[in-house]
């Protein structure tokens, strides 16, 4: 009889083994290995501003210079060793068909896998992107653009652009130019901008005043625009407000975190906590990635969201280190995550077996 038993207790842990037990969440056994860059272990400096693939490589700027990590070792570019840098103080980077395009304090450069040239030199680009030839560089007198043949400047005075103040460029996947600004964003269409401003809010006098989109069926989540990617053929958008995903016409999905936001009572103006709408832990969409047309990873002023099609994956026991950080640059691919902080450069390995899982469903 004891044998007897014996053996059923050993044949139901082997059949618990295969199966599994308590429908447990597989996400749970995600092991995500972490390593911290600093100056310590090559980079030039540690406040991170932006991060990009190149090839094999993955490029870093930094507040102090250069560096791309060959997988085991950096290689750093300051002026000193690679005179085209307007500046040490890197802006913002952007892969183009053949390049890596680098915009500085001072100008913007590309290298192609071999050679340095000169793009732009005397203004401070805060953002560059590059399609067929075409360079366009986010200024603070608005948006130039050069095919190599002089310099056109785009601005609210000659191509009615929404504000000057021009924080990010992008192109979309039918190839039309973005621009992000303090005050909305603008697509060029021939020699001027079409602009798209999200409802908002207003203060004058003693009362809160709405004030209305532009076109009244823009929905983006605010207007202090920060960063633009291509995702799903749409664009993915981040603002000091949220989040908005959309082909700025029909479709419009906005994501907030939980904030304090301006209300009128009683005659008096107020701030009130807030409900969000997804589980981002900041507003402020600082830096954005994809991954395989699917996976949306999210850098905000408190840490990291993950997006995968209409979920959100967990990500608090996976991150740890990140957790509350400000995220300043992230870049991804295959099973690698780098994430961009003030303080240094975190690398994950492993990400792949948490993207595969399904977690909370987006609202």
């Amino acid at each position: 009889m004891k044998k007897s038993i014996l053996l059923s207790l050993l044949l139901l842990s082997f059949i618990l083994g295969i199966y599994g037990c308590g429908n447990k969440n597989v996400a749970q056994d995600v092991k995500i290995k972490s390593e911290f860059f600093t100056t310590a272990k090559g980079l030039p400096g540690n406040s991170i501003t932006a991060l990009s693939y190149f090839g094999r490589e993955l490029w870093a700027g930094t507040k102090s210079g250069l560096a791309r990590h060959d997988g085991v070792q950096w290689q750093v570019h300051v002026k000193k060793n690679t005179n085209v840098l307007g500046s040490e103080i890197i802006e913002a980077l952007y892969v183009g068909e053949d390049a890596i395009y680098v915009a500085t304090d001072n100008g913007v450069c590309k290298y192609n896998g071999n050679n340095w040239a000169s793009v732009l030199t005397g203004s401070r680009a805060r953002s560059v992107a590059a399609k067929q030839g075409e360079v366009a560089m986010a200024t603070a007198h608005g948006v130039d653009t050069s095919s190599g043949a002089g310099t056109v400047t785009y601005s609210k005075e000659t191509a009615g652009l929404v504000n000057d103040e021009v924080n990010v460029v992008s192109y979309d996947s039918t190839g039309r130019l973005w621009a992000g600004t303090n005050a909305g964003m603008g697509v060029l269409s021939g020699s001027a901008f079409q602009n798209f401003t999200g409802p908002a809010k207003q203060i004058v006098g003693n009362s809160l005043v709405d004030v209305p989109p532009s076109p009244p069926n823009c929905q983006l989540s605010g207007n202090n625009i920060l960063c633009i990617i291509k995702f799903k053929g749409l664009l993915a958008i981040g603002t000091t407000s949220g989040l908005t995903i959309s082909d700025m016409s029909n479709q419009w999905s906005s994501f907030t975190a939980a904030h304090s936001d301006f209300v009128q009572k009683a005659g008096n103006i107020v701030q009130e906590q807030v409900s969000g709408n997804s589980p981002m832990p900041g507003n402020t969409v600082k830096a954005l990635t994809g991954v395989s047309d699917s996976i949306l990873f999210i850098g905000t002023n408190k840490g990291l969201a993950v997006k995968k099609d209409n979920t959100w994956l967990d990500v608090s026991k996976h991150f740890s280190e990140i957790s509350g950080k400000s995220i300043t640059a992230l870049a991804a691919q295959n099973d690698e995550l780098w994430v961009g902080t003030q303080e240094g450069l975190y690398h994950f390995t492993g990400i792949s077996a948490l993207t595969a899982q399904n977690s909370e469903p987006a609202k």
